[in-house]
């Protein structure tokens, strides 16, 4: 029995030891563990994508993480909540840049890498990221990889090449595990009315759906192989005693808030809505919003179905009236995967109408431009 128990044992301290193995690189690289503590005190990171640079027609230069900056995100990890809130800024939002006059934010990388993105986002939002982590193109192919795939609900046909940056994309509709590449050209895509803003909310639609890979059983077991893989194309400012500190609380299995900086497509770019940003910047950033009863009359709502459900959205449009809200129809290609209310704010008229409908709600910067409120129907919606 003795030896039975002693070989299990090393089995599993093999099992154990092939599982971390990947990690074993990055760890004499950084140092880094995971503080049992996590974060002591809220932390707020920009992070951005570093696109590639040219020398010569389609020749790729190396590596310099200077860019102009894509998928640009300021996060909020807030251990007392236990949330983190990414909030995306779009590239084409226009900003003074000391020294270098009026570009769009994207072009503070190039121009004066990761600090003085710092400084062109905080002159958007108002708030001044503490720390940075900037990735290359390579980053998100990996990372898919590494984990297996991400299940994904691409909406419509998506078909683009561009042979000078050697990107295809030819995703077809419907829920499916895409793979690096094929996750890269879904992220990547814009050539559709919504253009970068589009984009955007299909990002934040693969956020969630990777939170949700990497925290099943099977993306645990490869998680290890997947920060292995990242790491060489990740460059950041935070310490060791920082990123043992966001691998503690994120094995919390915090909340997730994804934001679109609100406002309008407008002066050849994306115009901020400053009354809105004020609003989520104080709630989610500074800490100061105050939960307050609200009221559904009046507010508009857009009302999202796919084909096989015009009678569903017909009943669900008499449902949302009743209650006093103004339906804007919304129909798409595909149906929803899954029921839920959105709202790109505060959260409150989300949880409200969800509350009424028995349904879920998400905050979330994937909710349909131009309305207050987002619902979609799942084939799971009944009333």
């Amino acid at each position: 029995m003795r030896r039975v128990f002693l070989a299990l044992l090393l089995a599993l301290l093999l099992a154990l030891g092939l599982w971390a193995c990947p990690l074993l690189g990055p760890l004499v690289r950084h140092g880094a563990l995971p503080a049992p503590e996590g974060l002591k005190a809220p932390l707020t990171l920009l992070v951005y994508g570093s696109s590639p640079e040219y020398v010569g027609y389609h020749k790729r230069a190396p590596e310099r993480f200077r860019g102009l900056a894509d998928t640009i995100l300021l996060v909020r990890l807030d251990p007392r909540a236990n949330r983190v809130v990414v909030l995306s800024v779009p590239r084409d939002v226009w900003v003074n840049l000391p020294g270098y006059g009026w570009h769009k934010v994207n072009a503070a990388s190039p121009l004066g890498g990761p600090e003085l993105m710092k400084e062109a986002v905080a002159r958007v939002v108002g708030v001044r990221p503490e720390c940075y982590v900037v990735v290359s193109l390579e980053a998100l192919q990996a990372l898919v990889d590494a984990l297996g795939g991400v299940r994904v609900c691409v909406e419509k046909p998506m078909r683009y090449r561009d042979t000078a940056a050697g990107l295809e994309i030819d995703l077809k509709p419907g829920c499916q595990v895409l793979s690096g590449k094929e996750a890269e050209g879904y992220l990547r895509f814009r050539q559709d009315a919504l253009g970068d803003i589009g984009r955007i909310q299909r990002q934040q639609a693969f956020f969630h759906a990777l939170k949700e890979r990497l925290l099943s059983p099977s993306g645990l077991l490869r998680l290890p192989r997947a920060v292995a893989a990242v790491e060489p194309y990740v460059r950041t400012d935070l310490t060791r005693e920082e990123k043992g500190a966001l691998l503690g609380f994120a094995l919390r299995r915090p909340e997730l808030v994804s934001l679109l900086l609100p406002g309008w497509f407008g002066n050849g770019g994306w115009a901020v809505d400053q009354k809105a940003l004020k609003t989520l910047m104080d709630r989610y950033f500074l800490g100061e919003g105050a939960w307050e009863a609200v009221s559904l009359k009046g507010l508009r709502v857009a009302l999202v179905y796919g084909p096989g459900q015009e009678a569903l959205a017909q009943k669900a449009e008499e449902r949302l009236a009743a209650l006093g809200l103004k339906v804007l129809r919304h129909p798409i290609a595909l149906p929803p995967g899954r029921t839920e209310v959105l709202e790109n704010g505060p959260g409150l008229v989300a949880k409200a109408l969800g509350e009424a409908l028995g349904v879920p709600y998400r905050i979330s910067g994937e909710a349909v431009l131009g309305a207050d409120l987002t619902l979609r129907l799942g084939e799971d919606f009944s009333l």
